[in-house]
């Protein structure tokens, strides 16, 4: 049960079959629309993103997340028996056009579309286990229409389904389920059964359905599991055997050193063949071990090479999957020698067949096959790129293996097929954004082996526009986070009080709205002097343009962990690893998208957990430097408490600073910002003065240093004291003072002083803050007046000091001088290093700070980030772009939807095309002079 009203799930369990018990309560944040599967799965659809998400109500876990386009609006949506695939319908109020959807929720790639003017009231998913179809209905018209979900293409008409239905009626409310139809007839209920148990037949001979059979049945498993596990293929294959299906009829030809494959369509003279002998081996007769057609009318083969289907399409007969699991060139492969039968041994039980061996494809593509020297791995291998089935279904698994093979050619070639199906009539289409999971699942790997293509990537989708609509009042600021980003959880007590309190509140709003408007209505006069002035003075903001970061699962930790090794070793993410490489680095955060994914994480969480460990290593801190500096007015057990927090918090970083060196040591190590001094300098001091109850003045000094180096750029530690009255502290101004001998008459000095010059305010100038400080700005000058009253040579740690603050001082206004003379640090660099830096910073509190359960949070890491770009900004960039005044690896992407909203001027004409043209004008003048 659903309550709308505060956003909340409510879970129920039945002990009997009387009562019900709330077993749990859910919070759902926000939804616009909300839908709840057969199998108790929740579908939650936000229209501030246009996302829609399927949770599991039981694990609190997202099983996928869709995303579809912003110019329609949600109509509704329809899973599979088996919950695997999920259509969305959606509409167009401008164009009227219906679109439906369909998607995969193992990985939520969009496998199919298709955009129509017809009404569709109601589609359904049937016969999922038989050969599945999209059935989809007009009931006005009476029209009923079946389609392969992943193609969506040549409907064709399934009135004869319903033959069955009294008066061919139809009547509302009815349900379509487990391939059963519920609908009511006056007043009764009936049930009629639409799959037969031969269902394929029906399609193919009762409905003329010839489209292609893509998701296999439970039987045709079956077949090509059998024949591949045979121990043996006899007898072996005639040829003059012929196989035929539902529709169509295969044979083999075998003559003259070839092997032709024949494929005729039943009753029709419609033939096609093609050769499927391979070059280096010459025996036809013995090529073929065996051979059967499949339920879908595809043509299982087991060949001296490997097992393969091949399937009848319009272009003719193709190589539809292939599997050979010896990853070698085939002249070396002998068929003796093969275990085939272990082909499917790890199979998970799916949709579709397990992909085709692409590395052995990969290893043979100059193989020439037949007569006419066709390359059918490699023609195999590029309908595999360019046809959106391949792509989405095995698009990951060609990615790993190319990536295997380091092969960037073919890596560009399959990542430029992602993105060209992403872009449409110029433009980038959201419900197509998942198919750039192919490239960013694999992000560590390409960016380490293949920066230049990645940089080329991000160019693509540097400035993705969801909607080309333009909030001219927006009060947000530039580059803030546009949506709500949901994660459902268990309701706590906290949760009960704000929805109690938020009811409170928004119920005082209604009151102060119903009266305030009546006084304005009362007093027209004072509106017109108080009210309207102030509302105009307020009423302002800025026109903003909502951008998508289209980097799927970037940011997203895996789902599945155990929870101690999570803790002591995290997994990385995409965005944690690019921070590690410095190319991919600099080029991601020239993008506004760096910089909006950065403000995006650090107002969601990083602030939060900065401000904190900023505070509890200012507690560190200040234990230390308290204890250090005023042991002596402080009381022994003040001390002791001082010392003991000292020592916790020491260890509480220094476990932090070892997580993140066993996470990534080379990455530590080189890193400035990083070294153990900080830390165990004041437990080891602190650790020693416990023990004997006295302070080591040198250990002391140098972990206050390092204390205060460490987090120099985040704040200043300042201590204030009295001036310290006589004491036996060689830093006492007493103790520095000049002192006076006195000579005996024998002419012999005496070992005690009788005379002193009393200390003045320069003696030791960092006794005060104040002091200190002009004490530092003289030494600066390269004055050492400050320090001159010390003996350097018996004072080993301040000569030390000293040295180091001469070297770091002049090293410093060294390098000041040259960034001012030279200008060599850009503005555009300074602005990518503290973007760096950034990331960095939040890297570290993801890994070190949060726990596991926190990284797996969507609103934290959601899918897809979108933020709000102030228009005249973005104009600006965007502008600067075509100016050619981009640093980065390839001028980006500016789409039509950019240019709709930014109205931009029409980018000039480049040099080369202006020398193209002016060539193609003298060869067309050329050929009409000819021409005369």
């Amino acid at each position: 049960m659903v309550n709308t009203k505060y956003y909340r799930a409510y879970v129920f369990s039945s002990k009997d079959n009387n009562t019900l018990d709330c077993k749990s309560m859910i919070e759902l944040k926000y939804f616009k629309k909300i839908y709840i599967t057969p199998k108790g799965k929740l579908i939650l659809f936000n229209d501030t993103i246009y996302e829609i998400m399927m949770w599991d109500i039981e694990k609190l876990s997202v099983e996928t997340r869709i995303l579809i386009d912003w110019n329609c609006t949600l109509e509704s949506v329809e899973t599979s028996d088996d919950e695997k695939l999920f259509v969305v319908c959606t509409k167009n109020e401008e164009t009227m056009e219906t679109s439906l959807y369909v998607f995969s929720t193992e990985t939520g790639i969009n496998l199919a579309s298709m955009h129509t003017k017809l009404v569709i009231d109601r589609f359904h998913l049937i016969a999922s286990q038989k050969g599945e179809r999209l059935l989809f209905i007009n009931i006005s018209k009476k029209r009923y229409s079946l389609l392969d979900p992943y193609y969506l293409k040549n409907p064709i008409g399934a009135s004869k389904l319903f033959e069955n239905i009294k008066d061919k009626q139809i009547q509302e409310p009815y349900i379509i389920k487990s391939d059963k139809l519920f609908y009511t007839i006056d007043g009764k209920v009936l049930i009629e059964k639409l799959v037969d148990n031969d269902w394929v037949d029906c399609l193919r001979k009762k409905l003329k359905d010839t489209n292609s059979i893509t998701a296999p049945s439970e039987m045709t498993i079956d077949i090509i599991t059998k024949i591949i596990n045979e121990k043996s293929y006899n007898p072996s294959y005639n040829n003059n055997n012929e196989h035929e299906g539902k529709f169509l009829k295969w044979s083999l030809e075998l003559k003259d050193g070839s092997v032709k494959l024949i494929a005729n369509k039943l009753k029709t003279s419609i033939k096609k063949e093609l050769d499927i002998l391979p070059s280096f081996y010459p025996d036809a007769n013995n090529f073929i071990v065996h051979c059967e057609v499949l339920e879908n009318d595809d043509f299982v083969t087991i060949t001296r090479i490997g097992v393969i289907i091949w399937t009848s399409k319009l272009s003719g007969i193709k190589m539809h999957y292939y599997w050979n699991d010896c990853n070698y060139r085939l002249e070396d492969f002998i068929f003796e020698k093969t275990a085939f039968r272990n082909l499917f041994k790890d199979r998970k039980p799916g949709r579709i067949l397990p992909a085709s061996s692409y590395e052995t494809i990969y290893r043979n593509l100059d193989v020439e096959f037949g007569k006419e020297k066709t390359h059918l791995f490699k023609d195999f291998l590029k309908v595999n790129f360019a046809e959106e089935f391949y792509l989405t279904c095995y698009g990951k698994d060609i990615m790993e293996t190319l990536i295997k093979l380091k092969d960037d050619k073919w890596i560009r070639s399959l990542g430029h097929s992602c993105i060209d199906n992403c872009i449409q009539n110029n433009n980038h289409l959201m419900s197509k954004i998942s198919l750039l999971s192919i490239i960013f699942e694999n992000f560590k790997k390409l960016s380490e082996e293949h920066p230049a293509f990645i940089a080329s990537t991000l160019s693509k989708i540097g400035f993705v526009v969801p909607f080309t609509n333009v909030n001219p009042k927006s009060t947000s600021s530039h580059l803030s986070s546009y949506g709500k980003y949901c994660h459902l959880s268990k309701t706590s007590y906290l949760d009960i009080l704000t929805s109690i309190l938020w009811d409170c509140w928004i119920r005082f709003q209604k009151n102060f709205e119903i009266r305030f408007q009546t006084f304005q209505n009362n007093h027209p006069d004072l509106r017109e002097l108080f009210v309207k002035p102030v509302i105009d003075f307020y009423d302002v903001g800025h026109s903003t343009t909502i951008l998508a970061i289209p980097l799927p699962n970037f940011v997203s930790y895996p789902k599945h962990y155990k929870f101690w090794n999570e803790l002591l070793l995290p997994s990385a993410n995409p965005f944690t690893h690019s921070n590690r490489l410095e190319v991919i680095n600099e080029e991601f955060y020239r993008y506004l998208n760096g910089e909006a994914l950065l403000k995006f994480k650090w107002n969601t969480y990083g602030r939060n957990y900065y401000f904190a460990v900023w505070a509890i290593y200012t507690v560190f801190l200040f234990c230390f430097i308290i204890a250090a500096t005023c042991y002596e007015s402080i009381s022994q057990t003040s001390l002791f408490i001082l010392l003991n927090m000292s020592v916790v918090l020491g260890i509480w970083h220094l476990l932090l600073e070892l997580r993140q060196f066993i996470f990534s040591p080379l990455t530590y190590v080189y890193s400035l910002w990083n070294y153990f001094g900080a830390y165990i300098l004041p437990i080891i001091t602190s650790i020693i003065w416990l023990q004997n109850n006295f302070m080591p003045k040198e250990l002391a000094t140098f972990s206050t240093l390092f204390l205060e180096i460490k987090f120099l750029l985040y704040f200043r530690a300042i201590e204030f004291s009295d001036y310290p009255s006589y004491s036996n502290d060689p830093n006492d101004p007493w103790n520095l003072a000049t002192k006076y001998n006195a000579i005996d008459p024998n002419g012999t000095i005496e070992d005690n002083s009788s005379l002193i010059e009393p200390p003045t305010a320069t003696t030791n100038m960092f006794m005060l803050m104040g002091s200190a400080i002009a004490a530092v700005y003289i030494m600066l000058t390269g004055n050492t007046d400050p320090i001159s009253y010390w003996d350097l040579d018996n004072n080993l740690t301040l000569l030390i000091l000293a040295l180091v603050f001469s070297f770091v001082a002049s090293t410093y206004l060294m390098n000041l001088f040259i960034g001012l003379l030279t200008n060599a640090i850009t503005e555009t660099k300074t602005r990518e290093a503290s973007l760096i830096l950034r990331a960095e910073v939040l890297e570290e509190i993801e890994l070190l700070y949060l726990l596991p359960y926190q990284r797996k949070k969507e609103n934290w890491f959601p899918f897809v980030v979108f933020y709000e770009c102030h228009t005249v900004k973005l104009r600006e960039h965007v502008m600067d772009i075509q100016k050619d005044k981009w640093a980065g690896y390839k001028k980006p992407f500016i789409s039509k939807a950019l240019n709709e909203v930014l109205l931009l001027p029409d980018e000039q004409p480049s040099l080369k095309k202006l020398e193209d043209d002016l060539k193609e004008l003298k060869e067309s003048i050329k050929h009409m002079k000819r021409n005369k």
